[in-house]
């Protein structure tokens, strides 16, 4: 009698163990699928709908968010630069525990990297006990681009360096900070230690031949070498881009374009960012024409960033009518389109065409910018035309941009509306020295170097640098 009660309570408790199993099999596909979902919004950029399934599932009595769910959260939160949601999700994260695995500590670096808390960075990766590779990049390139330099390195020799991605993230750092020096010297360190570099040093190196602070002629003799290494090596698109790119910025063309045809006759496929580079150089018709029936062959022709390019390069060459055509072909207009091809006009003199292009503009809801009404009001040469535009931006409330006060401060003076230039000048907010030098120099072409002399007073007066 007892060994059958003991039987059927054996049975019954493999009933309810069974029966606990399948509950947490269900939790378990079910937290599955609610993970795979927070990933898909963060993918479709839906980061606060990623937030909002989160704070649901966190106040759920069913499910528990685990270091997926979490880290997801934290990567949400990262991109929505929200500092007051991140800081529930660390507090959550050490509250749980969760902040021990490896992908939510890093999420958690990488969130403060973005929101520039240096001192925070600091914190969370003094937590980790072990860092990965990951949280030493993201450590390494907070601190440079930060401002701290000294701890960056001092903790850069603490890192595991045989690893490239390190030095990856401390020359990318110091390039955009400025240090030309500092970002050679580690490249030359990395050679004689051995460290093999890659795509990404390349390209983080080359970069530094567009940058003009740099005494032009060490940077491109330096850049070229590094170019020349990695020629027959591991040189790829990234690095033929990066020097076509330096070398455009410095409008060093003649460079540019045979690095564009040595890319060619190596075997790299050229980029969008290939030709855009190589059509701000282009300043002869004939080449503009063959780079950009290229381009066209291989695919961009429907690129807006490319054909923005050859509106510009085409502009630049004196043919306007191959500029406008290419602006009429572009299926998804941007800013930068209209911008292009309204700039264009108002280099070419051709007022009329800019002012038509910019009230179709505004029919098609494009809003205008500064460098719209820039160009603009450097090409108008009717009052009646700059009254219009200086009507439109005060609705538009772009007259608090201190560069669309200066274009109309200009365009009153070389039309000799001084009376209209002084009284926008005094109902600025803001003045810059460009606005005090716009309206003196307005005084002095149309006649009046008494009061541009009292400008000039009461510009030193100000304290403003001249």
């Amino acid at each position: 009698m007892c060994g059958m009660k003991l039987q059927q309570i054996g049975n019954s408790l493999k009933k309810l163990d069974s029966s606990q199993i399948a509950i947490t099999e269900n939790f378990t596909k079910s937290l599955i699928n609610v993970n795979c979902l927070l990933k898909n919004l963060n993918h479709t950029e839906q980061y606060w709908k990623a937030l909002h399934l989160f704070q649901q599932i966190h106040s759920s009595h069913h499910l528990k968010p685990d270091h997926y769910t979490l880290s997801t959260a934290l990567t949400a939160c990262s991109n929505l630069h929200d500092i007051k949601v991140g800081s529930q999700l660390h507090g959550h994260a050490i509250r749980s525990g969760l902040n021990e695995f490896p992908h939510v500590s890093n999420t958690l670096l990488s969130l403060y990297a973005k929101l520039r808390d240096i001192v925070l960075v600091k914190i969370v990766f003094d937590e980790i006990q072990r860092p990965d590779i990951y949280s030493w990049t993201t450590l390494l390139s907070a601190c440079t681009k930060l401002g701290e330099l000294e701890y960056a390195f001092w903790m850069f020799d603490r890192s595991p360096q045989e690893n490239v991605a390190i030095w990856n993230a401390i020359i990318t750092g110091c390039a955009e900070k400025g240090h030309y020096e500092v970002v050679f010297n580690l490249f030359e360190k990395m050679h004689v230690l051995g460290v093999k570099h890659d795509n990404y040093t390349y390209a983080s190196v080359l970069s530094l031949c567009s940058l003009e602070m740099l005494d032009s002629g060490r940077s491109i003799t330096d850049a070229y070498g590094v170019f020349e290494e990695t020629r027959g090596d591991i040189g790829d698109e990234i690095t033929y881009n990066a020097m076509m790119a330096g070398l455009s910025s410095m409008g060093i063309g003649d460079d540019a374009l045979l690095i564009f045809k040595d890319m060619q006759n190596a075997g790299w496929r050229p980029t969008e960012l290939t030709f855009v580079s190589v059509m701000s150089v282009c300043l002869w018709s004939r080449v503009a024409t063959q780079v950009h029936g290229q381009a066209i062959k291989m695919g961009f022709e429907d690129c807006t960033s490319v054909s923005n390019a050859a509106i510009t390069m085409y502009s630049s060459c004196g043919n306007m009518n191959a500029a406008r055509m290419v602006f009429l072909r572009i299926k998804e207009k941007d800013i930068v389109s209209w911008n292009a091809i309204i700039t264009s006009y108002a280099q070419a003199s051709l007022c009329a065409d800019a002012i038509f292009t910019y009230l179709q503009m505004q029919r098609d809801n494009i809003e205008p910018d500064e460098f719209t009404i820039g160009s603009l009001l450097a090409s108008s040469e009717l009052l009646v035309v700059v009254e219009m535009i200086q009507a439109s931006v005060i609705k538009k409330a772009l007259i608090l941009k201190i560069e669309v006060s200066n274009a109309l401060l200009s365009a009153f003076s070389s039309l000799g509306e001084l009376n209209q230039a002084n009284k926008l000048f005094h109902e600025m907010s803001h003045r810059n020295l460009i606005s005090w030098n716009t309206l003196i120099s307005g005084f002095q072409l149309n006649g009046l170097p008494a009061q541009g002399l009292q400008q000039l007073y009461e510009l030193l007066l100000s304290g403003l640098r001249t």
